[in-house]
């Protein structure tokens, strides 16, 4: 904990004023503007987003020039099933995107370093993987057309959660076929959280207030394979370039949102295996629920289920450069073979001006499965 502290106060101290993330710098604004608690999204950001990574055009005709690029850097300590994982530097992220043009945006996510805990307490390193890249085509106001690596949900912005683990109800796979390759078997799974390339056209049917807000549908057919650069030698075996022309399957999602309130149906459907999802979120002041429940089966196995329910309470100001949120999730699998998971943490983050500093610490009560993550990242 000492070591974690000494790194979130450096960060602190090393960062120069004029550091700001990409798109603060090019509006000249702060980080709030966009984001409650970095990384997570207020309204604005979710505008934004759905613009294309564009401001309403008032503002936008105010835009200057700057380096389209930011920089999120994590390190973290772990404690799991009584292994002791020593601090270490998780990752070293490069972002960029933006419009081009009128009508097309893009969006990049590079791990320069990208490391992983195993079970056992050693690291896997994947460094060189591309978390997002992708070119979206906006065809009118209530059509778009994406090509690239992303994740196929869009109800609910998995990228920019507050918690340090994906919540099992998106997160958790079907498996693919088989394959004398084993990291191509794995790329072959699919979980509504998981990047994989694709294609996805996405239609709004009932506009609302504002671009992010209606009924809104998307049609995505996913491949297995990772886009990558691997830049060590570990990396080029668990973070090789992979590209399989045959698809997994198509993920279709319905949802209708109002500001932050959403509720929506999602499934994926292949030859042999399939899921279906209801999922709901709502938000009342300083209180955000999101819960849903979904059912998924693969070949003769057995109907599984699973299920989740999150709730962030964003807590009261103790300084003003500091927003805090409490959460606590409660998620279950069935045919696991495991007992529910109960999982407290709390982010805090600051000074959201011109970066950000994110601190996290989660633990996961679940029998066989107990972990203990702290995480400290800075985003300039």
């Amino acid at each position: 904990m000492k070591r974690i502290a000494i790194l979130f106060s450096l960060a602190v101290l090393a960062m120069p004023a004029y550091a700001t993330p990409q798109y603060a710098r090019a509006y000249e604004t702060s980080c709030t503007t966009c984001h409650s608690v970095a990384p997570q999204l207020n309204k604005t950001g979710w505008d934004f987003r759905a613009r294309g990574y564009r401001m309403p055009p008032a503002i936008e005709a105010k835009k200057v020039d700057t380096a389209p690029l930011a920089v999120w850097i994590t390190a973290q300590k772990e404690e799991q099933r009584r292994i002791d994982i020593e601090l270490y530097l998780s990752k070293v992220e490069l972002i960029s995107g933006g419009p081009i043009g009128d009508s097309l945006s893009y969006f990049i996510e590079w791990r320069i370093v990208s490391l992983q805990s195993r079970s056992d307490g050693t690291l896997r390193d994947r460094s060189g993987r591309f978390e997002d890249a992708f070119l979206t085509w906006q065809i009118d106001d209530r059509s778009a057309f994406t090509v690239g690596q992303y994740r196929a949900l869009n109800q609910v912005d998995v990228s920019r959660r507050l918690s340090f683990s994906t919540p099992a109800l998106f997160g958790t796979s079907l498996a693919g076929d088989p394959s004398s390759n084993t990291r191509l078997e794995s790329l072959r799974s699919f979980s509504p959280a998981g990047r994989s390339p694709g294609v996805t056209f996405e239609f709004r049917s009932i506009e609302g207030e504002s671009p992010s807000d209606g009924l809104f549908h998307f049609v995505t057919l996913a491949f297995p394979g990772e886009f990558s650069i691997p830049l060590t030698t570990e990396a080029r075996d668990e973070a090789s370039f992979e590209l399989e022309g045959s698809p997994k399957g198509v993920f279709l999602e319905t949802f209708y949102r109002k500001g932050f309130n959403s509720v929506g149906l999602h499934g994926f459907v292949d030859d042999d295996r399939w899921l279906v999802t209801g999922l709901g979120t709502i938000t009342i002041e300083s209180l955000k629920v999101t819960g849903g429940i979904g059912v998924d089966k693969q070949d003769s196995a057995a109907t599984r289920a699973r299920y989740s329910l999150e709730i962030e309470y964003f807590l009261p100001r103790v300084h003003e450069r500091i927003r805090a949120v409490g959460g606590f999730r409660v998620e279950q699998v069935t045919n696991s073979g495991r007992e529910p998971a109960y999982i407290p943490y709390l982010a805090m983050s600051g000074p959201d001006e011109s970066y950000s500093l994110l601190l996290t610490l989660e633990y996961r009560f679940q029998e066989d499965n107990d972990r203990f993550v702290v995480s400290v990242s800075i985003l300039f």
